[in-house]
């Protein structure tokens, strides 16, 4: 049974038992909405940094892991949370 307050498990493995479990039509539709979040974001980024960008990312990547780790919980959080609200 899925527990969302479970400390055990971090965000994103709550996240992925939500995905695999509920209405598949609501997953469909927000993991839609992240795409095209993802989407609109890459365009933005091309535009500020251009051929640098791939350069950008690892360095976000490499040396501001502690702050792209924390973005990545809350994106799973909010994208979780979004689901859960949808399902109810």
């Amino acid at each position: 049974m899925f527990d969302p307050f479970d400390e055990q498990k971090s965000p994103k493995e709550k996240f992925f038992e939500i995905v695999y479990n509920a209405n598949k039509n609501l997953v469909i539709e927000e993991l839609e909405n992240v795409f095209e979040r993802l989407a609109i974001l890459e365009i933005l980024a091309n535009e500020c940094y251009g051929d640098e960008l791939e350069q950008k990312v690892m360095e976000v990547k490499f040396n501001r892991s502690d702050e792209l780790e924390d973005e990545e919980f809350d994106f799973y959080i909010h994208t979780m949370a979004n689901i859960l609200t949808k399902n109810e």
